[in-house]
């Protein structure tokens, strides 16, 4: 205040007020954080109506004084209430969020605001990023929640047929209000540059350099304001065929590592939200759970990739090559399905048992155990028929392909050891347990036991307080029954 006074300035002449780097020499006392003074003087500056500044705020050159005249807060303050907020601002958070999704490759298209009509019921993976009104909290999940369950239940007046073929990602509800007051600041701040420009409103130059300042720090923090907002990924899932209607589990994008796009793949990755790669054992697991049953020992793969675009109990596979790369590498093997491009009167036409074969429309996956016995069926006749067989076979039956003829070899033993990384050992370990411990167990005739083995290295010593914690909870989950063979500290 007394830096701002006439005097202070009658030797400088065209100098006013007093550069941030006095303001903190002034204030600060010996033992004091810098810091503390720096974001009040900044928090003053966005508040106090005659306070004017030059330059930018993180230069300790940048001058402070009151004046007689408001700055330009108060007008940018009474501009961002004239902006209607179904419309301008909406509008305007819709670009921000484009621009923060656009370029995510787990998705073929990115819906923004999107109707649910307006969202294509096609084989392409769609990323929807809900509007303001479908805001998501743990203590009001439903608002969200029951937005993505229209988007899966119609398509327009129409059913929406393929519902495993969208993700969405919903704003915060607490961060929803900042990013509004961050948008209207901006479009305030854009209508004052853009009115002097025109010469409908008379500023000097000083308040003009603080308006094009101020508007390039708004248009700055908007990308960061809308990622801490879009932040959570809502993935429809169905634990079981038999489910009456699908959960809405919820999972939140990191806004403090790499880019949003970056952060919203790596956890369709590592939660296996989107599949971008296969094992033939999943798909044989899958084709036995639901397809190969009550005597029917043939599917078409087709069917398998079309139903797994339409239930959300079926893995939601990236694109049709995943599909694709799944069959040429399990058709290679005797292990998981045998092929063939047709089934009549007790026979398979074109029957291949592995041969590695091309992804067609027509190609039928047969169950491994019912394709070997058909492989055994065919050779004995073909033996029986002698040399000649070839020359009187029917046209429409193809020479299976036999590389093997004895019995399946018995495996009796397992054993698997994976690294684990620390920071998403929950997610990796969950993954485990689902996709592999599980299904050993699921055997009545397995004997299957499990060791987790943790080792940790402190470089310049453990600190008292992690070892004390961690000893306490390995005594506590002792006592549960969750016993601890080795828990030594070196």
């Amino acid at each position: 205040l007394l830096g701002s006074a006439p005097s202070s300035v009658a030797a400088r002449p065209g100098t006013r007020g007093v550069d941030r780097a006095r303001v903190l020499l002034g204030c600060v006392q010996p033992g004091q954080a810098s810091a503390v003074y720096l974001d009040v003087l900044g928090r003053i500056a966005d508040r106090l109506h005659y306070l004017t500044s030059t330059g930018d705020r993180a230069s300790d050159k940048t001058r402070y004084w009151f004046d007689t005249r408001a700055n330009l807060r108060r007008e940018m303050e009474d501009r961002k209430r004239r902006f209607d907020e179904r419309t301008e601002v909406r509008a305007k958070i819709e670009q921000v969020a484009k621009k923060l999704y656009t370029g995510a490759t787990v998705a073929d298209g990115v819906h923004v605001f999107t109707p649910a009509a307006d969202v294509p019921d096609d084989s392409a993976l769609r990323l929807v990023i809900l509007s303001p009104d479908h805001r998501y909290s743990k203590d009001q999940a439903h608002i969200a929640e029951d937005a993505v369950r229209e988007y899966l239940r119609s398509h327009g007046a129409q059913p929406r047929h393929r519902a495993n073929r969208l993700l969405f990602v919903a704003p915060d509800a607490v961060a929803i209000g900042r990013t509004v007051d961050a948008v209207r600041t901006a479009l305030a701040w854009r209508s004052i540059v853009e009115d002097v420009q025109a010469g409908k409103l008379n500023i000097d130059q000083v308040q003009m350099a603080q308006a094009k300042g101020e508007l390039q720090r708004a248009d700055e923090a908007l990308p960061r304001v809308a990622r801490e907002c879009f932040k959570w990924l809502l993935c429809p899932v169905q634990d079981e065929p038999t489910a009456t209607s699908a959960s809405i589990e919820a999972f939140p994008i990191s806004t403090s590592g790499g880019t949003a796009v970056v952060e919203l793949e790596r956890v369709c990755s590592d939660n296996e939200l989107v599949i971008d790669a296969w094992a033939p054992i999943h798909l044989r697991e899958e084709l036995r759970k639901l397809y190969w049953k009550n005597g029917q020992d043939a599917v078409a793969a087709s069917r398998f990739w079309e139903d797994s675009q339409r239930y959300l109990y079926l893995p939601r596979l990236r694109k049709k090559s995943v599909l694709e790369e799944v069959v040429r590498k399990g058709s290679a093997s005797q292990e998981f399905f045998g092929t063939a491009h047709g089934v009549g009167s007790g026979k398979y036409e074109g029957f291949q048992y592995g041969q590695p074969r091309e992804y067609d429309e027509k190609l039928l996956l047969l169950e491994p155990k019912a394709a070997y016995e058909y492989a055994q069926k065919v050779l004995e006749q073909t033996r029986a028929a002698g040399p000649d067989a070839a020359s009187v076979a029917p046209p429409q039956v193809v020479q299976p392909v036999l590389p093997l003829v004895g019995a399946p070899r018995k495996y009796t033993h397992f054993t698997g050891i994976v690294d684990v990384k620390a920071n998403l050992a929950k997610s990796n370990l969950d993954a485990v347990a689902a996709e592999v411990i599980k299904l050993l167990t699921d055997d009545p005739r397995a004997e299957v036991s499990v060791r987790l083995e943790i080792r940790a290295t402190f470089a310049g010593g453990v600190s008292d307080q992690v070892k004390r914690s961690v000893s306490e909870n390995v005594a506590s989950l002792d006592s549960a029954n969750l016993r601890f063979v080795t828990k030594e500290w070196d």
